[in-house]
């Protein structure tokens, strides 16, 4: 039997100076899509393969390997203020159906008279987007305020397969027109308010926190009391839902929601020890039992605040193997104010963040504060946060009209194809040979010995993308844990040759062997130019 897990380590030399700022010494960047016209969120639907949404003109582009291809669709769409084309994620089957949903402020032409919010599901047809069917709408309604600002727009898939939907209050609820999802009211409804729950046809969960109330505008909610905001995503080592949430002048927040959440807007802001006051709460310092409870509402303080509101946006866990301790696993954020962008540490229930000195009370009171988390400046305005299939973290700056693409100085690439030559595949697949880790793929073969070829697997991956930085050292690391004791060799493919060229030969057995290769020279021979595949292969002999 022979278990392993692979990755390849690229180390790259001789950093660039651009006009953002990124701290992180263990990573850089590079601007990989241009001349963009305010946009908002993007994308992944294939290898560097991208759909981006632009606010004002509601158009969603087309990008392939970083290189403009088209209009996908050109929506229709009211853009004051806060208003446009605000949301996109994928059907979690889109590779099969093609479906992506959008979320956009409807108009009849560009700039016109707002109709009303909504998020509709379309079909790729790898050209172009076309309607489908319309999800859920957030109306005009002549009795309440609609806005301009406060519209939200950030929509994503669960690990459940529903779909989360989030809207700012659309300036409603406050006191002379009282709602209860601003908590001001215990009967009137705004619709709005909330992050909301459905399933991917728009049709409402019956295990939704308020199904039993008699108002679909009720029974579809998530979480409530909620003022806007413009980051979501869920933890994918818990699928904890996480966001960010825009305070008025005071206290911006970092939430983690579960079902039947009330964020306390707009009667609190900010932890609620601290009686934070402003002019949408009359000046009022109010406290938890306050707020408006829908049977089985609770409350939950943020798990970060900033005293000074930043215009948070983006949220993003670093859940990639492009990612190192100790940034991996933990979350970065954004803001449209300053351009910045933070990092926190997850404490170890992933349910808040490891906090010390001034910072342990949970709050950013001063800038000297706000800056300890802070790991990058002057992006522009951070609108999203995406990491693609690729593994890298790319950066929609909204003012800039760029996507950056983030990516380690040492950098990891996983196998992404293999095929067994000699022997048979007992367990395990393409997904064991990720990590480093008690979870491998698992191989028999031939018996006989006598330096008789035992069992021989090929790997295929693809080296990063080039860059303007050298590449200084190609790393093959194998693990494998064998029974008896056989000889063990690796061999990468020389493109330049066309032949297998050993880069490692030695022994394995019963004891878990890591098997580091270094290649320092000419590595450019083994990575072929066209696309930037490698290829590998590991044969096993058996030598007792």
């Amino acid at each position: 039997m022979r278990r392993f897990a692979l990755i390849f380590v690229l180390s790259l030399v001789s950093p660039s100076l651009y006009a953002q700022t990124l701290t992180l010494t263990s990573y850089f960047y590079d601007t990989v899509i241009t001349g963009l016209s305010v946009p908002t969120v993007m994308a992944n639907i294939g290898p560097d393969e991208f759909l981006i949404c632009e606010k004002n003109t509601g158009r969603v582009k087309h990008y392939k390997n970083y290189v403009f291809q088209g209009n996908a669709i050109d929506l229709a769409v009211s853009n004051s203020s806060e208003r446009g084309l605000l949301g996109i994620c994928l059907d979690p089957n889109f590779a099969t159906n093609g479906g992506v949903y959008l979320y956009y402020s409807k108009a009849v032409v560009d700039g016109g008279t707002w109709e009303d919010n909504r998020v509709e599901r379309f079909i790729w047809n790898g050209s172009t987007l076309t309607f489908d069917k319309t999800i859920i709408v957030f109306p005009f309604d002549a009795t309440q305020n609609n806005g301009p600002n406060h519209d939200g727009g950030i929509i994503k898939f669960g690990p459940d397969g529903k779909l989360y939907v989030m809207t700012g209050d659309l300036n409603r609820g406050r006191f002379t027109n009282p709602r209860i999802e601003q908590n001001t009211s215990t009967s009137a409804i705004a619709g709005v308010g909330a992050i909301y729950r459905l399933n991917p046809d728009g049709t409402i969960p019956s295990d939704n926190p308020f199904f039993s109330q008699s108002d679909p505008r009720l029974q579809a909610i998530f979480a409530y009391g909620f003022r806007n905001g413009y980051g979501m995503t869920f933890d994918p080592l818990t699928g904890r839902l996480w966001a960010t949430e825009n305070g008025p002048n005071v206290y911006d927040e970092v939430n983690w929601f579960a079902s039947g959440a009330n964020s306390g807007w707009l009667k609190i802001m900010g932890p609620d020890s601290r009686n934070a006051t402003y002019s949408e709460n009359g000046n009022t310092s109010y406290d938890a039992g306050q707020l408006t409870y829908l049977p089985g509402a609770f409350y939950q303080d943020p798990v970060f605040s900033w005293l000074q509101p930043i215009g948070v946006t983006s949220i993003e866990v670093l859940a990639s193997h492009k990612f190192w301790s100790p940034e991996k696993n933990n979350v970065f954020v954004a803001d449209i104010n300053n351009g910045n962008i933070y990092l926190f540490t997850m404490n170890s229930n992933r349910d808040g963040f490891v906090l010390s000195g001034g910072l342990a009370d949970k709050v950013a009171d001063t800038l000297s504060e706000r800056n300890e988390s802070r790991v990058g400046s002057s992006w522009g305005g951070v609108s999203d946060f995406v990491i693609a299939e690729d593994g890298y973290l790319y950066v929609v700056s909204l003012g800039f009209g760029n996507v950056y693409r983030i990516r380690p100085y040492n950098d990891k690439v996983l196998a992404k194809a293999f095929s067994i030559i000699e022997g048979s595949l007992k367990s395990g697949g393409i997904f064991q040979l990720n990590e480093s880790d008690n979870d491998f793929m698992n191989i028999s073969g031939r018996a006989e010995r006598g330096n008789v070829i035992a069992g021989q697997i090929e790997l295929e991956s693809k080296a990063p993308p080039s860059t303007t930085k050298t590449l200084k050292e190609l790393h093959f690391i194998l693990e494998t844990h064998v029974t008896g004791t056989m000889g063990e060799k690796i061999e990468l493919w020389n493109y330049q040759t066309q032949n297998w060229e050993a880069v490692s030969s030695g022994t394995a057995g019963a004891n878990d062997k890591v098997t580091d290769a270094v290649i320092t020279s000419n590595i450019e021979r083994f990575i072929q130019s066209s696309d930037r595949e490698i290829r590998a292969r590991i044969t096993w002999t058996r030598i007792a």
